[in-house]
């Protein structure tokens, strides 16, 4: 009987120390963090680089921006129309009289006319009327108008223009804002599905591991050597492990989910992403990052486009002051109405030269749109000013939050290798009956919790650079 126990015991440790060798974490000790990351072979895998020319060609974001531009051109050109070369034709059939006789005419006419950036508009307009009983008759005409105050310079009658070039560039550099975005939120959901896909895979083989923790503890009970509470600490394991799994490959899906709408890519397609998971650090002073951001972070260059804007916005405000008197002259031989109801054969010529004016004497309306856009002048000014250090403040948050990943990098690099001695100390005291499964189960999730947290260090810190070059401007090429 004695010997027949003792063979029992034997036959066990065998066992055990065989399932041991089976359920060591393979590659653990010795694997690379792109271990995490391998998968059986997908149906599209796109890198880095591909991902971020797609999300530039089409989000569809950034192609409503795009006819956004397209719109601001057509505007331009609309505001410049006032100055080209215009021809306005017109005709008439009708019926017109005087006294006792009337007769049908016919008659069709034109507009020649040229506006000039001083604001001098000249006009000719020749026409050719057929009535009976009177037969057909000829005409043209004249007209010159000079702005002498309010409307003459070149600013003035340009304001139109001015302001849509000005709403073109403004929609461009958004345009531009927009692509930065796009390309940091395309970076940011890649290095999360790498995250996430990594916890997958982690926890899966962790799922794998408890599960042989399990069946190893429920033999231990059964043979005596272990109590129930071994079972059951390793079942709320496996457990909790199982939750974790579930819920990583939820958030794994979303955000690929979501990195697919942002691409324009079909939704029910499957898709998988890679990234470089190595980097250099970064070196560079604050000083010097604060001269590169401030030389070209665009929205410091909008900020001072405003503040021109406004200034060129007040000028012309300013010039409303001014009465609006015109010198018009006009000239007319044999010419008729434009709408051909009358037709005068006694006047062979006529001319005219005069000023106009519809000057509101009190221009109270005109007084008050100037001193507000002296009040826009000094609010673009302390916008500017804003604008610039909040700008000092991104770029030093940045550089400050990339060397505080780096520290985190080496703290969780220290706490592998100390995580790594307790699971080695845990197995032997385990496979020696020193110990528990406790220390065991413990010792592995520690471990591998500390593996997934330089991953997910490394993964920021690559995100972080991205930010950083988005802060000094220098993210994208423009």
């Amino acid at each position: 009987m004695k010997i027949r126990r003792v063979c029992r015991l034997v036959v066990l440790t065998l066992f055990l120390a065989g399932s041991l060798c089976f359920f060591e974490v393979p590659g653990y000790t010795s694997a690379d963090q792109n271990s995490l990351l391998k998968e059986e072979s997908p149906d599209k895998v796109m890198p880095l680089e591909e991902l971020l020319q797609r999300a530039l060609l089409a989000n569809r974001t950034l192609q409503q921006n795009a006819l956004q531009v397209e719109s601001r051109q057509y505007s331009l050109r609309s505001a410049e129309s006032e100055f080209d070369w215009k021809f306005q034709p017109s005709a008439n059939v009708g019926i017109s009289g005087r006294s006792n006789t009337s007769a049908q005419t016919r008659g069709v006419s034109g507009k020649i006319s040229k506006k000039n950036s001083l604001g001098v508009e000249a006009s000719v307009t020749p026409s050719i009327t057929y009535r009976e009983a009177s037969g057909s008759a000829g005409g043209v005409g004249a007209s010159l108008s000079i702005p002498l105050f309010r409307g003459f310079g070149r600013e003035f009658n340009y304001d139109a223009v001015h302001a849509a070039d000005f709403s073109l560039a403004t929609s461009t550099r958004n345009m531009y804002l927009s692509e930065v975005e796009i390309v940091l939120e395309t970076v940011t959901l890649v290095y999360e599905i790498l995250r996430q896909q990594a916890l997958v895979n982690l926890f899966s083989l962790q799922e794998k591991r408890f599960k042989g923790h399990v069946h190893r503890a429920s033999i231990m009970e059964d043979t005596g050597l272990s109590s129930p509470i071994d079972t059951y600490r390793a079942r709320i394991r496996l457990g909790d492990v199982q939750e974790q799994l579930t819920v990583a490959r939820e958030k794994h899906r979303a955000s690929l989910d979501r990195l697919k709408v942002l691409l324009a890519y079909p939704v029910e397609s499957a898709l998988k992403v890679k990234a470089p998971l190595s980097y250099a650090p970064t070196r560079i002073s604050d000083k010097k990052a604060i001269e590169i951001a401030l030389e070209n972070r665009i929205e410091l260059e909008q900020s001072g486009a405003d503040l021109l804007e406004s200034e060129r916005k007040s000028r012309v405000a300013k010039r409303g002051l001014l009465p609006d008197i015109k010198l018009v002259g006009t000239y007319r031989r044999k010419t008729f109405p434009g709408d051909f109801s009358e037709f005068d054969v006694d006047s062979d010529e006529y001319w005219s030269i005069g000023l106009t004016s519809s000057t509101d004497f009190s221009r109270t309306r005109e007084k008050a749109i100037y001193q507000q856009s002296l009040l826009e002048v000094r609010r673009k000014k302390l916008q500017l000013q804003t604008r610039s250090d909040e700008i000092i403040s991104e770029v030093k948050n940045r550089l400050d939050a990339l060397k505080q990943e780096e520290q985190r990098i080496a703290l969780r690099q220290d706490q592998i290798i100390q995580a790594k001695g307790k699971m080695r100390l845990a197995e032997i005291k385990f496979s020696h009956g020193m110990g528990d499964n406790f220390d065991l189960l413990e010792s592995e999730i520690e471990y591998q919790q500390a593996k997934t947290n330089v991953l997910s260090e490394k993964n920021a810190y690559i995100v972080g650079q991205y930010r950083l070059r988005a802060a000094l401007g220098t993210l994208l090429a423009r």
